[in-house]
């Protein structure tokens, strides 16, 4: 059984900030740092299931998380950052 380990958003978000600097805005930088965590949260890479991981690992309301996901996603250069930062 593999053991499972927890993720702090700061931490994921100073990854973040010292990966992209100055070459994205600073919300988008948070915004992929959301999306990130989501991500690790939920091991998966649909927009439904990184929302609600956004929200359990935040404690959101799994609603707004979707839909600040889906908002993320519809940025279509945002997904290519992403995508690089993850493989």
């Amino acid at each position: 059984m593999s053991k499972r380990v927890s993720v702090q958003f700061d931490d994921v978000h100073s990854f973040m900030e010292s990966l992209y600097q100055d070459d994205v805005y600073a919300k988008r930088v948070y915004s992929l740092a959301n999306a990130t965590l989501g991500i690790m949260s939920s091991a998966s890479l649909a927009i439904h299931a990184i929302g609600q991981g956004l929200a359990e690992a935040r404690g959101l309301v799994s609603k707004h998380a979707v839909k600040q996901v889906d908002r993320l996603r519809a940025w279509s250069p945002i997904l290519a950052l992403l995508t690089a930062t993850l493989k």
